[in-house]
């Protein structure tokens, strides 16, 4: 290569870099200025498409970290010196109210892949304007790289948020039970201790007083370790049980597989007769959506799967994924392997009949009068 090629490719690479520079310029400013409608947006959108969030109303003063984080995802596209770190406290900040306000982890994992898509959303539209006019397909996929990245460390400082503050909440939860436990236990030592101590006379340290707080003292602790430490306690909203509509967690399954269904010509529709009842919403959605994809896998073109109830016992709820067809003959056990394997760790089971059957273990729906407090 002589001297001037190599000075007419220098020239032309600074020339790709000066407009592939002007051009995350514009999508970063078009990403800024529609920061606060989208922090808004989302924050009443992520509600209604992820299962097991708290409904509540959009506001400007619980959309500011959200705003920040899209602030910071918008610098990064232009290499701004201090978007990481701005994007990481605003992440931490949404993660830990997110656990505040009653949500699930797996509910803020799924509210964070709608912000992405969100984000996708106004940069495609920036690119299509007449200033993204030079965006080459390599441009493009560079920009969806540097959000996806920007995007990973917002998922890693938010889920950090959210179990540091699950993890106050533990260990506050747990000093209280420390120091609900030693009241009894001190009793029982100081009257153990009295009934041993051969100094005083043998009809006091036989008075049926002590004995009677020994034992009233050590119910009161056996009370304490069977309802504050029982399997119910491991539960908890923000990684298993909440209070959440199945018909929900169905339209969840249908929107993910909306896909699927167009390329396999088929419907799936959501009986909208599904309870809202308290039970492992992330469990329920990786079963159904394993099921309903090997209802999809074996359907014809222009079959219409449901998703519906089909019994509701006293503890216990039966989900059926229905077909045109019997589903017996389009689908095999052995293509529910998945499936049956996530429902048995979550204390259900998998059956195949007319329809795909998903029985699961629930408690009643909690009322809740300040969703905002419940874990303060």
């Amino acid at each position: 290569m002589t001297a001037d090629t190599g000075h007419r490719i220098n020239r032309v690479l600074k020339i790709d870099r000066a407009v592939a520079r002007r051009l995350n310029e514009h999508l970063t400013v078009a990403l800024q200025g529609e920061a606060g409608a989208l922090a808004l947006r989302w924050r009443a959108q992520g509600r209604r498409i992820a299962p097991g969030s708290p409904v509540l109303e959009p506001d400007a003063e619980r959309a500011t970290e959200v705003l920040r984080a899209i602030d910071a995802i918008a610098r990064s596209l232009v290499g701004d010196a201090h978007w990481q770190d701005d994007l990481i406290r605003a992440g931490w900040t949404v993660g830990a109210e997110e656990f505040r306000l009653g949500a699930s982890l797996h509910a803020l994992l799924k509210q964070l892949d709608l912000l992405e898509a969100m984000i996708l959303y106004v940069v495609e539209s920036a690119a299509s304007s007449p200033a993204g006019d030079g965006l080459t397909s390599s441009d493009g996929i560079a920009t969806a790289r540097r959000i996806q990245r920007a995007r990973s460390l917002l998922s890693l400082a938010a889920v950090k948020g959210f179990t540091e503050a699950y993890l106050d909440e533990v260990r506050a939860r747990h000093r209280m039970l420390r120091h609900d436990l030693r009241n009894p236990l001190g009793t029982i030592r100081t009257a153990v201790s009295l009934m041993e101590d051969e100094s005083i006379p043998a009809d006091m340290r036989a008075n049926p007083r002590f004995r009677t707080m020994v034992k009233r003292n050590a119910t009161t602790i056996d009370s304490m370790i069977g309802i504050r430490l029982s399997d119910d306690t491991t539960q908890e909203e923000a990684f298993a049980w909440h209070d959440v509509s199945l018909a929900d967690v169905a339209r969840a399954v249908r929107r993910d597989l909306r896909e699927d269904a167009t390329e396999a010509g088929c419907e799936i529709v959501v009986d909208e007769a599904l309870p809202t009842l308290r039970m492992d919403a992330m469990g329920v959605e990786l079963v159904l959506r394993a099921i309903v994809s090997a209802v999809l896998r074996g359907a014809e073109p222009q079959t219409s799967i449901t998703i519906g109830p089909a019994k509701i016992a006293e503890s216990s709820v039966a989900i059926a994924v229905r077909a045109d067809t019997p589903v017996h003959t389009i689908v095999h056990a052995s293509q529910l392997a998945l499936a049956e394997q996530i429902a048995k760790r979550i204390a259900g089971r998998v059956w195949i009949e007319d329809a795909v059957h998903l029985e699961l273990p629930f408690s009643v729906a909690h009322e809740r009068e300040n969703v905002a407090s419940a874990h303060e």
